[in-house]
This record gives structure tokens, C-alpha cells and sequence, in this order.
């Protein structure tokens, strides 16, 4: 989703930390919060690989002062994650936070960090849209580390791709990898997909597919050479 061009919304607390004669702006103050809240946690080193003008808003003393003002918190030194006071500025000025995922309550840990590291990538990739954080079954048996929604904008066609985002773990040698393909097996085959995906489209504007067209791919991330076979692949972002 194009994040760039939104409604202009000011918040006069807000406004001493917006160094316009820098050429920042109140939008670009809105996209940290928007890209803290998609990403769960962000270290300050990370904001620049987001955006480079972000530079100009991320400062430490400012970032501290988001955090005082309650609009971010820091669960760890430099780490950084967006409260729900945010959501308000979001929504009005064109933001779908329905899509983001809540707040987070963890404590912005390396192997989280190194999930931002992702997600900053994708970010990156061709015809990127947007991040997804669904859960699903009652009760929950697969929680991806995200859906990356890819979309061609010219021939207005999308791609869902799953990621799984591991770290070498001894639960790999008990088919703790084999288990999770077995869940996305499963998930193909499950009617809340269909109708997690039909209420999605409805939030960010995309068509929807008959049911039996809606397909995904799943993309696990690390040093992994197994073959899942066809729908499954290994390697980086």
C-alpha cells in the first residue's frame, strides 16, 4: 500500500519534534509510528534502513520523548514499539490499523529484532503491499511470523506468501520444521483462510478470489536445505 501521499493531520505536543526546517514532516512522523506498529519492535539503528528520512525524527532524546509522551514505548534500551495512542492519529490520517497487529508485550529480544530485519527487506522487495499477522484456528494452531501480500499494481494480481522466519533450534531434528508444513497443509484446506482473506480485502481494497483460486506460498527463512516440496522454500528474503 502506498503510505506517502495520506490525509495532513498535525498534532500541535508533536510539533516541537518535527524539524520542518529540516525538511521533516508531520507525514513522516506518522510513517514511524505506522512502520513501528507494523513491525512489532524497532531498534533506532533499524529506522534508517525503513526509510533514511526517518533520520531526521529518530533521534534518541526524540524517540525518548514519544515514549514519555506515551505515544512508544521501550521495553529495551533502544528498542522501541508503538502504543494504541497512536491508532487514533493513524485512522484519521488514512491509515487501515485494523491490519496492525496489537500491542506488543514482549520485550523486543534479538530474535524479534532479527524479524524486523525481515520485514525491513520486504519492504524492499518488488510490488511489496503490506504485512499481515493472522493466527488461525479455534483453538489456534498455526501463527505465522507474518503474510507478505505482494500485488502488481499494472495487472492487478497479488501474491500471499507465509513466512517463516527461524533460527537454527534442536526441535528441528523432532520434525519441529515437518510439523509446521503440516499445519499449512492443513490451512489450505480450512474455510477460515477464505474468510480471513475475504474481511482483508474488504480493509485494504483488494479483489477476491473464488475460493478454490485463493492460493499461498510459504517461505521459511534461515540456513535450511530441506525440500517441503511444491508450495515450500527455504532461503532468505
Amino acid at each position: 500500500m502506498n503510505i506517502d501521499y495520506k490525509k495532513i493531520v498535525t498534532v500541535d505536543e508533536l510539533a516541537h519534534l518535527v524539524p520542518t526546517k529540516a525538511g521533516a514532516t508531520f507525514s513522516q512522523l506518522w510513517q514511524v509510528f505506522y512502520y513501528t506498529r507494523l513491525f512489532k519492535y524497532v531498534h533506532i539503528r533499524q529506522y534508517q534502513l525503513i526509510k533514511k528520512s526517518f533520520t531526521k525524527i529518530c533521534t534518541y532524546k526524540k524517540l525518548s520523548e514519544l515514549c514519555e509522551l506515551g505515544y512508544l514505548k521501550s521495553p529495551r534500551h533502544e528498542v522501541y514499539a508503538a502504543t494504541n495512542k497512536v491508532l487514533p492519529i493513524l485512522n484519521e490520517a488514512g491509515y487501515v490499523t485494523e491490519i496492525l497487529p496489537p500491542e506488543t508485550v514482549g520485550k523486543g529480544d534479538l530474535n524479534e529484532l532479527h524479524n524486523t530485519d525481515v520485514f525491513v527487506r520486504c519492504l524492499k522487495l518488488p510490488h511489496f503491499y503490506t504485512l499481515l499477522f493472522p493466527r488461525f484456528g479455534y483453538p489456534v494452531y498455526l501463527i505465522p511470523d507474518a503474510l507478505l501480500v505482494q500485488k502488481d499494481e499494472n495487472l492487478s494480481r497479488y501474491k500471499l506468501t507465509f513466512l517463516e522466519i527461524e533460527e537454527p533450534k534442536p526441535q528441528w531434528n523432532s520434525g519441529w520444521l515437518e510439523h509446521k508444513k503440516d499445519n499449512y497443509v492443513r490451512l489450505s484446506h480450512d474455510a477460515a483462510l477464505y474468510a480471513y482473506w475475504k474481511n482483508i480485502c474488504r480493509l485494504i481494497r483488494l479483489p477476491m478470489p473464488d475460493i478454490s483460486a485463493l492460493k499461498f506460498s510459504v517461505h521459511f527463512i534461515g540456513d535450511i536445505s530441506k525440500d517441503f516440496g511444491k508450495g515450500f522454500s527455504c532461503g532468505v528474503i
